[in-house]
């Protein structure tokens, strides 16, 4: 009698782990470390360029490395001239692995950049041969386009017959509302609600502000924190509404 016998064969395995890791060898990481405008401050109609710093801290060449992805489409955003080689229909350029590349963007300053008080740059990159990590890809830039000047109103209120809006008589007095600006914007404004609620704040530069708002004694807002956001927009009116309640 002849007993068939069966040799067991083990065979290799891969890891999850291993797997990633050997998928991470084989690709790039290109990440954006900087973002430029060659200046401060601009007028609309000025050329501007902005400095894009790529940097591959992966282990083998980034290829056709170009913009993929962003553009606002928003009037303050810049209007591009020359791209640098990385638009969109170009081959791109070529990040070696652990070496950084500078990619030089020109164009021109719009009209509309001044009802917002900046100048915008927005782009995500990608490359050709694909990327580790795709969440350092973003290239983002700002800088200031001063001259623009606009209003800040808004009210207080108390909504006393919980309707969920504001009616006439729910204006709450002697809410203190200071504005500060961001970036670029060296204004600090102050201004009281009145007995209707309301308050308004005139000439201010366009652009982003922080809002500090203090209820009067016994009552406090009822929606996030004392401290929020808006822009103001040259020859606009822009608007902000603050419900309160009493202290129980």
């Amino acid at each position: 009698m002849v007993t068939a016998l069966t040799a067991a064969v083990a065979l290799p395995t891969v890891s999850g782990a291993a797997f990633a890791a050997d998928t991470e060898s084989s690709v790039p990481n290109v990440a954006v470390t900087a973002t430029r405008f060659d200046r401060y401050e601009y007028a609309a109609g000025d050329a501007a360029a902005v400095t894009i710093t790529l940097h591959n801290h992966g282990p083998v060449d980034a290829v056709g490395v170009k913009i993929v992805e962003g553009g606002t489409g928003e009037s303050d955003e810049l209007k591009v001239k020359d791209w640098g080689g990385v638009d969109w229909s170009d081959k791109g350029v070529t990040v070696p692995a652990g070496k950084t590349v500078y990619v030089r963007i020109q164009g021109v300053v719009p009209s509309g950049a001044v009802n917002s008080g900046r100048v915008t740059f927005l782009y995500g990159f990608g490359a050709d041969n694909g990327d580790s990590d795709e969440s350092n890809n973003r290239a983002l830039a700002g800088a200031s386009v001063p001259g623009g000047k606009g209003i800040m109103t808004g009210a207080s209120y108390y909504d006393r017959d919980h309707n969920g809006q504001r009616d006439p008589g729910e204006g709450l007095q002697y809410v203190r509302v200071t504005l500060v600006g961001l970036r670029d914007i060296e204004r600090i404004a102050t201004a009281v609600t009145g007995a209707d609620g309301e308050f308004s704040i005139a000439d201010l530069p366009a652009g982003e502000y922080e809002i500090r708002v203090r209820a009067p004694e016994g009552w406090w807002l009822v929606r996030g924190g004392t401290v929020s956001h808006a822009g103001v927009r040259a020859n606009e009116t822009s608007r902000v509404t603050f419900e309160v309640e009493p202290k129980f």
